[in-house]
């Protein structure tokens, strides 16, 4: 959704503030916005060194991962949750399991017959309902990817609290890149060295803010410089630091725990129902 001038504003900004790597996804699908060839070949002309995105496949066709790839992307990676097609139809509601695959082994084959230079990579998050298929599914992939990741279920940056009754979420195990050993305490790294853009322009400190109940600030009224240096997010990083997380949805993520959350700003939340 985001505007595509917004979109090469904000990474002209990143770039002149020092970000290296640009992330094409966050809390929606990549192939679903129109404009990702466009933004992607700015972040590109603008000396990004490393630019990627999560898909989970069923868009990713011949046709649509062509131009991706030709534009420049460094990365592409699958999000594919289940090993077989029962499964997957019952995991991520569509019936697109044969599809994604085939669409990850024609990205293979395209880097094989082009000598191109990208990564592929897949990650499957096992639950109760697909607890050994991580096996299936590394038997079917892993000739066509450079590294297939398992990661176990967590509560989706504190989004998803009835995860921690459905499964078995083990202490320390966080959402994507959070992991226990990169961090302090209980203290996330992601508010110090990532900036996420939701597709409204706003700056939140979740990648996974679905609810917009971490947003910093308004990035189509201030800049990216401002809004990263703001009281509001240096007030945030202040609390995890200092492990006083109650009321914000960062303490269900890191705790693994269920309990009443407000957002940072009212007038940005777009609860659930």
């Amino acid at each position: 959704m985001i505007d595509p001038m917004l979109a090469k504003r904000l990474l002209r900004e990143a770039r002149e503030y020092g970000s290296t790597d640009v992330g094409l996804y966050a809390t929606g699908e990549p192939f679903l916005y129109p404009h990702l060839e466009a933004v992607l070949r700015e972040a590109k002309n603008l000396g990004f060194k490393y630019v990627f995105l999560t898909t989970n496949g069923s868009l990713c066709t011949p046709e649509n991962v062509k131009r991706i790839l030709d534009a420049g992307l460094d990365s592409i990676k699958f999000s594919i949750n289940a090993g077989t097609r029962r499964s997957y139809k019952r995991v991520h509601g569509k019936d697109d399991f044969e599809k994604v695959i085939n669409n990850v082994k024609w990205c293979y084959q395209y880097k094989v017959d082009t000598g191109m230079e990208y990564g592929i990579y897949v990650s499957m998050v096992k639950t109760k309902q697909t607890e050994n298929e991580d096996k299936l599914l590394k038997e079917i992939l892993l000739p066509y990817v450079e590294d297939f990741q398992v990661r176990g279920c967590s509560n989706q940056g504190g989004n998803k609290i009835e995860n921690n009754v459905s499964e078995i979420i083990q202490k320390g195990n966080l959402l994507g890149s959070l992991r226990s050993g990169q961090m302090v305490g209980v203290c996330c790294p992601d508010i110090f060295g990532r900036a996420t853009i939701t597709p409204e322009g706003y700056l939140s400190a979740c990648v996974v803010d679905y609810q917009n109940y971490l947003i910093v600030a308004d990035l189509n009224k201030c800049t990216l410089k401002e809004a990263w240096e703001s009281e509001v997010y240096k007030d945030l990083r202040r609390r995890h630091l200092d492990a006083e997380l109650d009321g914000i949805i960062c303490n269900c993520c890191l705790n693994n725990i269920q309990t009443d959350v407000y957002p940072l700003n009212e007038k940005y939340a777009k609860a659930f129902t």
